[in-house]
């Protein structure tokens, strides 16, 4: 702290005139400028800790930017992951169990059509040896003898000098699919519409094919509209199976509804019988009814009730009041 004769000297003041200054001014003095001081120091003081305050600010700013950040990443991984999961499960995963799913589908349908094709023709079998008056356990199965190409009968060697080279078996196996396919179309055909026997030949069917460059089933699918009739035939039963429910459902409810009439209105049917009978103006079917006059003279006799006849007006209003009020009571308890 500066000395006061030193700060009046920087104030223009002669050293005369300080030592001229009694001691009381001079503490006056001393004490402003302490005053000053502490004053200048407190100021210097605030503004540091101004100054630490808005650092402080700065730093819980910069903080709290920084966890939002941090906080803006980890939700933009957690949907990238959420999105990573949900396409797996609809482009992979879902896409597979249906495609696995169809894929069993069909299979137990061609292990369905195959089943009814064995049964088809085992019937048809058994049907042609009915007619021959024979039992398909006793009808002898066809089985192709064995043939050695190299060692034909009658000592002809195919295959040398040009000649062509004849396999039995495989022409008795074409023409067993041929004739497969034949029974498979006209199986098909009557299934699809109603028993109805094919409308053209099978040697016309197999020319018209052969014309086309197409298979048998192909041309006679394409022809005779199979996947179209199998489909107008699933959404019929579909519906049909959809109509059973409904006529189920309504059938229930109908009944139920009948159910709750039909005691709806029997319970109006006694109340109305009851009321008939207890206020009716025919004698034979009313219910007899004990008599008002004799019930009141017991409750008098047994001091259940006071004596009319030692009331006053009021008394008797209030008692008449009262039985009224309970005979009400009573009919609409007996009525409901």
């Amino acid at each position: 702290m500066p000395k006061l004769a030193d700060v009046l000297k920087q104030s223009g003041w002669s050293q005369e005139q300080i030592d001229a200054l009694d001691a009381r001014a001079m503490q006056g003095f001393t004490n402003v400028l302490t005053a000053a001081e502490q004053v200048e120091k407190s100021a210097l003081e605030k503004e540091q800790a101004a100054q630490a305050a808005a650092v402080k600010a700065e730093a819980d700013r910069k903080a709290a930017e920084a966890a939002q950040a941090a906080a803006k990443v980890a939700q933009d991984q957690a949907e990238l992951n959420k999105r990573s999961v949900d396409e797996f499960w609809n482009t992979t995963y879902n896409p597979g169990v249906a495609a696995w799913e169809a894929e069993r589908a069909k299979l137990a349908k061609e292990a369905a059509d195959r089943a009814a094709e064995a049964a088809f023709y085992k019937a048809q079998r058994e049907s042609y040896l009915g007619t021959l008056g024979i039992k398909p356990e006793d009808a002898p199965e066809f089985k192709p003898a064995a043939v050695d190409p190299a060692k034909p009968a009658g000592g002809f060697v195919p295959g040398k000098d040009g000649s062509p080279v004849f396999n039995p078996n495989e022409f008795i196996g074409r023409a067993t699919d041929g004739m497969t396919t034949i029974a498979n179309i006209g199986w098909k055909y009557q299934t699809l519409y109603g028993g109805a026997p094919l409308p053209i030949s099978p040697s016309d069917l197999i020319a018209k094919a052969d014309q086309l460059k197409l298979s048998p089933m192909e041309y006679a699918s394409r022809t005779f509209r199979f996947a179209e009739k199998e489909e107008e035939q699933r959404q019929a039963q579909a519906k049909a199976h959809d109509d059973a429910i409904a006529k189920s459902v309504q059938e229930k409810a109908d009944a139920d509804w009948k159910a709750k009439m039909d005691a709806r209105e029997a319970e109006i049917a006694a109340k109305d019988k009851l009321r008939a009978e207890q206020g009716g103006n025919n004698p034979d079917v009313r219910v007899a009814v004990s008599s008002k006059v004799s019930e009141l003279t017991r409750q008098v006799a047994a001091k259940e009730i006071p004596d009319p006849l030692m009331m006053n007006e009021n008394q008797r209003r209030a008692q008449t009041s009262r039985m009224i009020k309970d005979s009400i009571s009573q009919k609409d308890s007996a009525a409901a």
